[in-house]
């Protein structure tokens, strides 16, 4: 678990080009997904390369249809104060991650509630999407309709397990996995807002263990969200947390 870092993390773009200070993913087929078009630094820029980053990637983004800028800095780095003053000043959305991780033998839960969870296949994709929608709608039309259409066309062969909850018949909560030799990672992670804080979360949690092989289990939460308390909680172990900027609607 000790050397879990965010490269283990999915990345479901294309990358574009990689050199000693970043990496460029950049996914005309899917324009409009943010994390599917981005940069990672690897070395925090100063505040001038930043601006000419902003440009190239604006340029970049641009050519292909994508609307947003969207940046990384490096991991367990903070930007410093002459940064984040231009990232205000440029009207950027600046947020964090937080990477968790935790052994499958930890993650057992007693819950009594019966729940059905179930491998995603094409019987039940569609009740998968029903509430992949309700999660998407928030994002806007655009990219619900995208995110549906190469959901419903590509799971089958992409690089994921996707996973549903049903109680009783009734579809309530969706996950995606994503395997690699060590770990195995939860992503796409909701619950419909009436099931929830009925344990419904901790049984596919423990389902996922069940499947983990002894991979370590590792999720991402937003900095700012009350979920992280959840984990830990539950017995996750804090790892390491990564800033990123945002800017919607460029165009």
């Amino acid at each position: 678990m000790s050397n879990v870092t965010m490269r283990n993390i999915y990345q479901s773009g294309q990358l574009k080009m990689e050199d000693d200070n970043k990496l460029i993913y950049l996914t005309p087929s899917e324009p409009i997904v943010y994390v599917s078009n981005y940069w990672i630094y690897k070395q925090m820029p100063s505040v001038k390369q930043w601006v000419n980053d902003i440009e190239t990637q604006s340029t970049m983004h641009k050519a292909q249809g994508s609307n947003h800028l969207s940046f990384t800095f490096p991991e367990n780095e903070t930007p410093d104060d002459q940064l984040l003053k231009e990232i205000k000043d440029k009207d950027f959305e600046l947020s964090y991650l937080e990477l968790y991780a935790i052994s499958p033998e930890e993650l057992n839960f007693n819950t009594t509630i019966d729940i059905d969870v179930q491998f995603v296949t094409q019987d039940n994709i569609e009740d998968y999407l029903s509430i992949h929608q309700v999660f998407a709608k928030p994002f806007g039309d655009d990219y619900l309709q995208q995110s549906t259409e190469i959901i419903r066309d590509q799971f089958v062969d992409d690089n994921k397990d996707r996973i549903i909850a049903y109680k009783g018949t009734i579809p309530v909560g969706i996950m995606d996995l994503i395997k690699s030799e060590d770990t195995i990672e939860i992503d796409g992670f909701g619950v419909l807002p009436d099931y929830q804080r009925q344990g419904i979360g901790e049984v596919m949690q423990s389902f996922v263990a069940t499947v983990a092989n002894n991979r370590t289990i590792i999720l991402v939460a937003d900095g700012e969200d009350t979920a992280k308390d959840m984990y830990l909680k539950q017995g996750y172990v804090y790892i390491s947390y990564s800033y990123n900027v945002l800017k919607e609607h460029i165009n």
